[in-house]
């Protein structure tokens, strides 16, 4: 683990590959204003979080505010380790991560560390929400996924921009690259002076350029020459065809749609039995095109069967 000082109020705490059981690195991001503390994500769980803690027990008598950039796992297990604390998120995350927590618990739990509770956010927004005394913005920006936003410091001119930014190439879990693409330019055009991604760490305005050339590209359907990357780049190409059936699902049975119905579900007309999820990444990369397209019509006429049958 690596904890370092960033301007004159923060400190980031960067979990790296060895020190939990998903692998890779991952930080969080603590700010201290004048009466609260402001946490930037929680990771996996309350181990995770009691080195958290103890920076936050040197400053008694100051509120906490969690701000969950955005609803993955991996972002939101720690949030049960605090008590008392109002949890910010985009209204979106908030939904999104009742609507998955219990497929990605049942499919993910081996990666957790320490007690998970399930802590949804208590305070959302649509557009941004300030705390003017500190300085402190969270601010909607969609990309990796639907739900993104990100924290900005404007006192120290510091971003944290969750997993909208990644070293060497970003990953993506919603289908509008070019909303994606926008939210990248809105993080240059701050010109803060540290950007801080959620698994890369401190990065430079030159790999925020490269993820957008990335980006573009994949929406344009281009060839990419992924010198690094290549699991990335084969999950995102992937997926979104995962997410164009998931849409349609959507479509067809509006508010009765069920996230880990669905997913349960469609994942047994492919065949795929329900223990084996808990390796859903590699299973997405591996599933082909055409495989989706043949069992889809069957898939549809089930769904509108429900639709019409309720």
């Amino acid at each position: 683990m690596r904890i370092r000082t960033v301007g004159r109020r923060g400190v980031l705490f960067t979990f790296q590959d060895g020190d939990s059981p998903m692998g890779g690195e991952t930080s969080v991001y603590l700010i201290e204003g004048g009466d609260r503390f402001y946490l930037c994500d929680t990771f996996l769980g309350s181990r995770f979080m009691n080195v958290v803690k103890d920076r936050i027990k040197e400053s008694p008598r100051k509120d906490l505010v969690i701000f969950n950039s955005h609803s993955d796992y991996d972002h939101v297990w720690g949030n049960g380790a605090f008590d008392g604390c109002e949890i910010v998120a985009h209204e979106l995350a908030r939904r999104r991560m009742e609507e998955r927590w219990e497929y990605d618990f049942e499919n993910l739990e081996r990666f957790r560390d320490g007690d998970v509770l399930k802590r949804l956010p208590n305070v959302t927004f649509s557009d941004r929400l300030v705390f003017e005394d500190d300085e402190i913005e969270f601010r909607y920006l969609p990309g990796h996924t639907l739900c993104s936003s990100v924290c900005i410091d404007r006192r120290d001119s510091v971003i944290f921009v969750g997993d909208l930014v990644e070293d060497p190439l970003p990953l993506t879990l919603w289908s509008d690259l070019v909303t994606f693409t926008e939210s990248l330019k809105t993080v240059l055009k701050m010109s803060c002076q540290t950007v801080i991604s959620g698994h890369s760490g401190i990065v430079a305005e030159s790999l925020i350029r490269r993820n957008l050339e990335y980006l573009k590209a994949l929406f344009l359907g281009e060839e990419i020459d992924v010198e690094e990357g290549e699991e990335t780049h084969s999950f995102n190409t992937k997926y979104l065809e995962f997410l164009h059936y998931e849409d349609k699902a959507r479509e067809i049975l509006g508010e009765r749609f069920d996230f880990v119905q669905f997913m349960r579900e469609f994942w047994q007309m492919l065949g795929v039995e329900r223990e084996s999820l808990r390796f859903e990444s590699r299973l997405i990369r591996q599933t082909p095109s055409e495989r989706l397209e043949e069992i889809w019509p069957q898939f549809e006429e089930q769904l509108k069967n429900r639709k019409d049958f309720e």
